[in-house]
């Protein structure tokens, strides 16, 4: 009988793939919960998307029947006027991911080094197994990436290194001094990528600005996306500004189509929506805060953190913590996923929602969970 993985890449067979948080119908179906489930796992503005964004779906809903616009010229050139950089600078994706895919494609070979946090966003990895390229992690035990850890490990086999600023999953940050120190540093032997994801709720007078490096640093790349600040997570939509040589190869291997119609109509009218913006970072600097204070009255230890989560240590194995919170419907986001099971990333929610987390997390305490 034939064995199918011998058709498969060698490569392949023993890739871990991403693990998405878990969508609030499938822990209703797994565990058969009929009350309500919260969603504390993947990171999502829980205002939701902006009401511009909504009325330009509705209008553009009708054209479905068409193919999008491939060059999603209006798109970028609204990005290139906000950004201030050329359009051609700038790699509209499918979520800031395929652009990731799409940068480790370009540049990796057998036998590449690609450089990365652990934990870090764990797309990093799987992109680079995928190519054949050898993934290098740098823990950092002070919850935010090492870049002189980064800089020793730096040989003539890197071709990216990946910086998620702030972290995914810990939320800390590298300041602006560290990150031109560590530009100097790698003096263009590699390719930087910038990973700012959750730029838009940074409140850190000394955060940098990536796309002032790339309009000084040909190896500097820096992604955005448009699922976080103004909550258009389902339709998948992000970008990626570089070096426009760079961005031309990223364009010549992009799928046909990726961005759909519906995608750019509400991304480009979200970008208008500045009240919307300022609204969502609101809420989100208020629920720090609130988190913040009610870990501190539970004795439990987290990181500040410049992102819409907050990283939470337990001391031991949180694995009862997260099966007892997903029977009481509250989802958060294991920590084991990121090789750190001791600790738990909880998106903050809505006032409302995060009073009810940290009711059943007090229930959870209260039971002895953590012995």
């Amino acid at each position: 009988m034939t064995d199918i993985s011998n058709f498969i890449c060698p490569h392949l067979r023993d890739i871990q793939p991403y693990v998405p948080g878990k969508p609030i119908e499938e822990v209703k179906r797994e565990l058969g919960l009929t009350g309500e489930i919260i969603k504390f796992a993947s990171n999502e503005n829980t205002l939701g998307p902006s009401p511009l964004a909504i009325e330009a779906i509705i209008e553009n809903i009708p054209k479905i029947w068409m193919y999008p616009d491939d060059s999603v010229f209006y798109l970028k050139k609204a990005l290139s006027e906000y950004h201030d950089v050329p359009s051609n600078w700038i790699v509209v994706g499918n979520g800031a991911v395929e652009v990731i895919f799409l940068l480790a494609q370009a540049c990796f070979m057998p036998g590449d080094e690609s450089i990365m946090g652990q934990p870090a966003f764990m797309m990093y990895q799987v992109v680079s197994k995928i190519n054949t390229c050898v993934p290098i992690t740098v823990s950092h035990p002070e919850h935010r990436n090492d870049l002189s850890g980064f800089a020793e490990r730096l040989t003539d086999k890197t071709k990216i290194i990946w910086i998620d600023n702030p972290n995914n999953p810990t939320g800390a940050y590298n300041t602006k001094n560290e990150v031109e120190w560590f530009i100097d540093q790698i003096d263009n032997r590699a390719i930087i990528v910038l990973d700012e994801a959750y730029q838009q709720f940074v409140d850190a007078p000394d955060f940098p600005d990536g796309i002032d490096y790339v309009k000084r640093h040909k190896n500097v790349v820096v992604l955005r996306t448009f699922s976080k600040v103004v909550g258009l997570a389902g339709l998948r939509c992000g970008y990626g500004i570089m070096n426009p040589y760079l961005a031309g190869i990223l364009e010549t291997l992009r799928i046909n189509f990726s961005v759909n119609s519906l995608a750019q109509a509400a991304a480009l009218a979200a970008m208008n929506d500045r009240e919307h913006m300022s609204k969502s970072r609101k809420i989100l600097i208020e629920g720090r805060r609130f988190f913040y204070e009610h870990l501190d009255k539970l004795g439990l230890k987290y990181n500040l953190t410049q992102a819409n989560y907050v990283w939470i240590e337990f001391g031991e194995d949180a694995k009862e913590i997260n099966e007892f919170l997903l029977k009481e419907g509250i989802i958060i986001r294991p920590g084991w996923i990121f090789g750190a099971p001791h600790c738990v990333r909880v998106s903050i929610n809505n006032e409302e929602n995060n009073v009810k987390f940290f009711k059943i997390l007090k229930k959870a305490l209260s039971a002895g969970v953590l012995k």
